[in-house]
């Protein structure tokens, strides 16, 4: 093998490694899961953010750490009660939604939390930013379901874009019953390749399956 081939090769494997996890990585990230799972106002979700920044500084090649953080911030501003404090948290969000595309474009679970960040931005102000997010939301969407059509959260956060659109624009419970159902499919269904990798949506999926089954419109 000539010096030039295995520079080429020496230089493939290490921009592997530089976007790859492993199983290994499982121990920075549970004590942070824990506070993520067990969360249920700001503060918490506050703390679950600092966590996963602390990961990400010293690792800043791990994409999970970022997107952790940025679901963290997401939980925080879905959570907060001023609308200021919300977008300045989704703010934070987007920084490290971004961090993490750039490490790892065409991953699913990027082009979902980033509809994520949409649809709570649209709940902020729903009459005056429902078009202009719900596109957004459900155009990134479609890249999610595109990039691994067996990802469930694509199809849980797909079925509340329809959920909340008027039933004039073809959308509301009846027409988001079978998308959720869709979802609840997938997430039986679903196998992450690493304990520390996202799983989150199946709770709430059944949820509005209740809330869509129970509705009469």
């Amino acid at each position: 093998m000539s010096r030039f081939a295995a520079l080429i090769l020496f230089g493939l494997f290490s921009l592997c490694n530089l976007f790859s996890q492993s199983e290994s990585d499982s121990v920075l990230y549970h004590d942070g899961l824990s506070i993520l799972d067990n969360s249920f106002n700001v503060e918490g979700y506050l703390k679950s953010a600092a966590y996963f920044d602390s990961i990400s500084g010293t690792n800043p090649d791990h994409w999970l750490a970022h997107y952790y953080t940025g679901l963290s911030y997401i939980l925080a501003a879905r959570n907060s009660t001023t609308d200021r404090s919300r977008d300045e948290l989704l703010d934070k969000a987007q920084n490290s939604i971004n961090k993490s595309v750039k490490l790892k474009s065409d991953e699913s679970e990027n082009y979902i939390i980033q509809a994520f960040l949409y649809q709570v931005r649209l709940l902020i102000d729903p009459q005056g930013r429902a078009l202009n997010f719900s596109q957004k939301a459900d155009s990134i969407l479609k890249k999610a379901i595109e990039a691994d059509s067996s990802n469930p959260r694509a199809f849980f956060l797909l079925a509340n874009n329809v959920y909340y659109t008027p039933p004039v624009f073809k959308g509301g419970p009846k027409n988001a019953l079978p998308v959720f159902l869709k979802a609840k499919d997938k997430f039986r269904s679903f196998k992450t390749g690493l304990s520390f990798l996202p799983d989150w949506g199946e709770d709430q999926n059944e949820e509005m399956i209740r809330m869509c089954s129970n509705s009469k419109n």
